[in-house]
C-alpha cells in the first residue's frame, strides 16, 4: 500500500470488481479515488492528459503470456511521456459464475473475457464436457452483469441456462452462486502503473525497454551481446509486429536493474548502436513477492 498526504486518482482498465481493480486497490490502498476506463488506450490518456495521477494496465499472465493491447499502446505512441513506475503481481483467482437453479450439467454456455476462458480451458474441459458456447465479453465483471441479463436481452435465445468466470466479489449480494475453479498451475498477472512520475529509488529495480532493430543478420544477437557482457540478468523479451511493414518486429525487454547504473549505461549505448530507436519505459522497484 502507499501512503501520500493527498487523495490520489487511479485511472484502471474497468469496470469495477475486474483482476485490474482489485490489484490497484491492493497497491495504493483505500484512500486513493478509482476511475474505471473501458480500454488499455483510455487508461494511458487518462494519465497523459492528467485525468490521473496513477494508471494501472495489465501486461502479462503467467499462464497465457503478453497483454497485447498494453504492448501495442506503447508501440503506437512511442513519443508519449507515460512511462513505467512500477509492476504489480496479483494472483488471479477464477468462479464460475451462475445462477442457483443452474447446475453444472444444464449450463449451456459461459460468457467471460478471452484471457479468463483461456486460463480455465482445462477446467471447462474437465468439469464442463458436454458442447458449451464460449462467449467473450470485454472483462470478467461485464461477464458476470451479462449472466444477470441474459433471459432478458435474450429471450429467444436456445442458451437458456448460462454462466460467467469472474470475480467472487462481482457475484456477492446478486443472487448468483461462485464455485472456485480449482487449478494446479500458478496463475498470476503482472500489471503495470503507468505515471508521469520518476517513481522512488527501491532496493531492487527493473527497467523495460522498447526497441527496433536494423534489418540485418544477427541483429537480435547483437542487441543482446551487450547485457551478457555487463552480466545483467534479462527478465524478459517479447516481440510485436511493427505494423508499418511485414515481417518487422518491435522488440520489448525487461532486466534487473536500474538506469542510471554505470553497468546498465554501457549496455544501453552498446544497444544504441544496434537499434532504429531505443525508449526506455521506466526503471522501477520490482513487485514485492
Amino acid at each position: 500500500m502507499v501512503a501520500h498526504a493527498t487523495m490520489l486518482t487511479i485511472a484502471y482498465l474497468g469496470p469495477e470488481h475486474t483482476n485490474t481493480h482489485l490489484a490497484a486497490q491492493r497497491r495504493f490502498g483505500t484512500r486513493s479515488r478509482y476511475a474505471h476506463e473501458p480500454t488499455v488506450d483510455d487508461v494511458f490518456s487518462a494519465v497523459e492528459r492528467r485525468r490521473a495521477d496513477y494508471g494501472v494496465v495489465p501486461v502479462e499472465n503467467s499462464l497465457e503470456g503478453a497483454v497485447t493491447h498494453t504492448l501495442d499502446r506503447f508501440i503506437d505512441f512511442k513519443d508519449s511521456p507515460v512511462r513505467i513506475a512500477g509492476e504489480i503481481e496479483f494472483p488471479i483467482r477464477h468462479y464460475l459464475v451462475r445462477p442457483p437453479s443452474a447446475t453444472l450439467s444444464s449450463i449451456q454456455a459461459v460468457y467471460s473475457h478471452p484471457q479468463a476462458l483461456a486460463q480455465c480451458r482445462r477446467w471447462l474441459r474437465a468439469h464442463l464436457a458436454h458442447k458449451i458456447v464460449l462467449l467473450e465479453t470485454n472483462s470478467t465483471a461485464e461477464a458476470v452483469d451479462a449472466v444477470l441479463s441474459h433471459g432478458r436481452l435474450h429471450p429467444t435465445s436456445p442458451l437458456k441456462h448460462v454462466a460467467a468466470i469472474g470475480r467472487e466479489e462481482a457475484a456477492r449480494g446478486r443472487h448468483l452462486a461462485a464455485v472456485p475453479i480449482a487449478d494446479d498451475r500458478e496463475n498470476k498477472t503482472r500489471f503495470l502503473i503507468l505515471s508521469l512520475r520518476q517513481p522512488r529509488r527501491g532496493r531492487r529495480h527493473k527497467t523495460s525497454l522498447l526497441f527496433a532493430l536494423k534489418d540485418r543478420p544477427g541483429a537480435l544477437s547483437d542487441a543482446l551481446t551487450p547485457f551478457k557482457r555487463e552480466r545483467i540478468n534479462l527478465t524478459k523479451i517479447e516481440s510485436r509486429p511493427s505494423k508499418k511493414k511485414a515481417w518487422e518486429y518491435d522488440f520489448f525487454i525487461d532486466f534487473a536493474g536500474h538506469e542510471s547504473e554505470p553497468q546498465v549505461k554501457r549496455a544501453l549505448r552498446a544497444l544504441q548502436q544496434s537499434t532504429l530507436y531505443l525508449r526506455v519505459l521506466g526503471s522501477y522497484p520490482t513487485a514485492k513477492a
